[in-house]
């Protein structure tokens, strides 16, 4: 009979990423199963968040590309656009559900022994779905556009790493604190509603004054929506600023998988 191995704050860390790796496919479950439960219900399944997404892109266009006519060069504002809200929904969907993830499955922590950490990670397949619905969208506007393809579109892949990443950077940070402070979701929420008016989400980083661009240097779904749009349009490179948001979510990240191997026997006490 196999020995369950816990998590434990005398554990090394490299064991502990192990142990996640173990229990892979109990996230894997628990992704599957949200997909599932959210869109098993209803004949539009998918389609509802594309529809979440015209519906936000052409808020937007109306505000952003006809009354204010913000310049975005030779790229029609709902294609350039678009790649800003799908990377924007995917995520203030994952910090959003992550900073709940703790709290809401205390049944299973109650009954079941696997890494507290892979509730969050299991968030993450779900959220692809929706972006991978949204870049399917993205395609089907850039050709009604007449807009050519180009090989930057490959740097896509590495940047929706550096896109998961930051999610569960803020996302795992998140869920231990709800653990002390109950009604962080509600706060959270709040703070994304507020944060993405200084996103360059339906706007170019570049009509951002000098004097305030460290703003968006520090936030790391800027420099993911910057380069995002230099690799899909073929244009230039942003400037290495935005280097410093990524150095901070990797920082982050790093430093929330200690949190949570040295709070794991914690976490079922604090819920």
């Amino acid at each position: 009979m196999k020995k369950t191995i816990e998590a434990n704050s005398k554990m090394s860390i490299f064991s502990y990423l192990k142990l996640i790796w173990d229990y892979r496919f109990f996230s894997h479950s628990l992704a599957i199963g949200e997909i599932k439960n959210k869109y098993a219900k209803t004949y539009t399944g998918i389609f509802l968040s594309l529809i979440q997404s015209l519906i936000g892109l052409a808020v937007y266009w109306l505000i952003f590309g006809i009354a204010i006519k913000i310049d975005t060069g030779n790229i029609p504002y709902p294609v350039f656009a678009l790649p800003g809200i799908i990377i924007w929904q995917f995520f203030s969907y994952l910090v959003g559900t992550s900073s709940g993830a703790l709290i809401s499955s205390e049944h299973l922590i109650q009954k079941l022994y696997f890494p507290r950490i892979n509730l969050t990670l299991a968030k993450v397949l779900p959220g692809l779905v929706d972006l991978a619905a949204g870049f399917i969208l993205f395609v089907i506007l850039f050709f009604i556009f007449g807009l050519t393809p180009n090989f930057g579109w490959f740097y896509i892949f590495p940047i929706i790493l550096v896109l998961i990443i930051s999610g569960l950077a803020v996302g795992l940070w998140t869920s231990i604190l709800s653990l002390y402070i109950r009604d962080l979701s509600q706060i959270i929420i709040q703070i994304t509603n507020f944060v993405i008016f200084i996103t360059p989400v339906f706007y170019p980083g570049t009509i951002v004054p000098e004097n305030f661009r460290f703003i968006l240097y520090i936030n790391p779904v800027a420099g993911i929506i910057e380069y995002s749009r230099a690799a899909l349009f073929c244009t230039a490179i942003p400037d290495n600023g935005y280097l410093i948001g990524f150095a901070i979510v990797f920082i982050l990240f790093i430093s929330a998988i200690f949190i949570y191997k040295n709070l794991e026997k914690k976490i079922t006490d604090l819920l």
